[in-house]
Formats: C-alpha cells, structure tokens, sequence
C-alpha cells in the first residue's frame, strides 16, 4: 500500500504542476476562459488530492526498496509548503475564471508554474541520494521531475484543448503550435533519461552496474524498463509526428484522436517511470 501511495502523489503532483507550466505558455487572449478554468481547477483538484494522501496517509519506503527520502532539514518542509502555495494559487485562478475575471490571470497562471516547478525542484532534493551530490548530480532528480510534469501536461492539455473545437471556435494555428510544443518538451524528456543514463554511467560509483542491471530483463528490472521505454518514450515520440503533421494540415479531429492514446501511453510510461525509480532509486 505504502509503494502505490508514493507512486500516485508524485503523479498527481507532476500532473498537477505539468497542466499550469504548459497552460503559462498559452495565449490567455486567443484561448477561451472556460479552458483555463478547467485546467486550474483540474490542477487544483489533483493537488488537493495528493495532499490529502501525503499528509493524512503518508507513507513508509520499504527498506528493501532503493529509493530514500530526507526526513530532516528543510527541504521536506519547502516542498510541502510549496505544495500548499500551489494549491492556493490554482484555485484563486480557478474562481477568477469562474467569474469571468481575466484582469490578472496571466500573471496568477505564471505564479502557479513557477511556484508548482519550484516545489518538484525542492521535491527532487528530498529524494537526492548520496550518490547524486555535487556537480551536474545535483540536477538529475529536479530536472527528472520537472520534464516528467511537463509531458504529462503538454500530452492531457492538448488532447483536452482538441477536444475544446468541438465546442468553441477558435484558431486553428493553436492546436498547431501545441503539437510544436508537445515535439519540444519530448525532445527535453528524452535528452533528460539520456542524460541521467550517461550520468549514472560514469559519474555515479557502481551506477554502470546498476543500470546494466536495470535493462537485464532476465535478473533485474528489466521488463518494466523496456516498458517503459517503449510504451512511455517510443509510441509518445510516433505519435507526436504524427499530431503535429495532421495539426499542420488543420485535421483537428484526427489530431486530437491521436493525442487522447498519446496521452494513454504517456501516463503508462510515467507510472512505471515512477515504480522504476521507487525500485531502484534511477530515474528514467
């Protein structure tokens, strides 16, 4: 019970943060009001839940597992201070929505990303092993999380914002640049796993054995590394060539039926990323 509770709060939470960082890099005058109300409140809704489990249900890593998490300083404290600051900060985005009050909603939108991306900067330093200090270490959980929140987000609002042109008129070029920005942030999630192999490589004491053994499929976790690299990386990078090209074309329709098994596959690869780095402590 312990392992699913870790798994699903750090979901929701990247989830949650994913939506507000790619909702601040849309056009809040082009984009109809009823969009960012249902983002923030979506947002809001997924935190609320998160923090509800994290703090009324928190959980125990099991001793067997590789993963640790710093009890003591600050960071622990930050990150759920952080947590909360979010949460505020959506659902007063949410309400202004709601009433139709556009007058400062681009700023609250940006405060949100930035204050949700802190709080996964603070959260991947609780997580930070003794392995991974110093140097370029320092940033692989916090940029793991960062980029695990932004696919997750990029994927869900562009299939939500497809779906929106079925109900609401709006630009066609809209949906094209989310395709562009749904190419952008794969690149960035890709260069990151890479990134964190080549560190773990040969930066990391015993990080070359570890990660040999984490793609063996017959000793070591290597089924759910495959997984997801397949179904997580590799059918996600397909298919947004495949969005972006019918984008291109203005087939709002076909695009947003790839986007919605996009994002399927998305969350698949991004729970089993999760389950991965709850094993082994790697973050892929």
């Amino acid at each position: 019970m312990f392992h699913v509770s870790f798994i699903l709060v750090m979901f929701l939470y990247q989830f949650s943060v994913g939506c507000m960082i790619l909702l601040a890099l849309m056009p809040l005058k082009e984009v109809d009001v009823q969009f960012y109300r249902l983002a923030s409140g979506l947002s809001a809704l997924l935190t609320a839940i998160a923090l509800f489990l994290a703090v009324y249900y928190p959980f125990e890593l099991p001793q067997n597992f590789q993963v640790v998490r710093a009890e003591q300083g600050w960071w622990p404290q930050a990150t759920l201070g952080l947590y909360f600051l979010f949460l505020a900060l959506c659902f007063l985005l949410y309400l202004r929505m709601r009433q139709k009050k556009a007058a400062g909603g681009k700023f609250l939108v940006r405060l949100s990303a930035l204050t949700g991306a802190a709080a996964l900067i603070a959260e991947g330093f609780v997580y930070r092993t003794h392995d991974l200090y110093g140097g370029l270490k320092n940033f692989v959980l916090p940029l793991h999380f960062l980029t695990a929140a932004m696919f997750l987000g990029v994927f869900v609002l562009a299939m939500i914002f497809g779906h929106w042109y079925l109900v609401k008129s709006m630009p066609k070029r809209l949906l094209a640049r989310m395709a562009e920005m749904l190419i952008v942030v794969l690149v960035a999630r890709l260069l990151v796993v890479l990134a964190t192999f080549w560190i773990y490589s040969s930066e990391v004491s015993s990080g070359a054995a570890a990660v040999g053994q984490l793609m063996d499929v017959t000793r070591g976790h290597g089924l759910f590394f495959w997984q997801r690299m397949l179904a997580g990386l590799g059918i996600p990078a397909v298919l947004s060539y495949m969005i972006w090209k019918t984008a291109k074309l203005g087939a709002n329709q076909s695009a947003t039926g790839l986007l919605y098994v996009g994002v399927v596959f998305v969350i698949i690869g991004e729970m089993i990323s999760k389950y991965i780095f709850l094993l082994s402590s790697i973050p892929i």
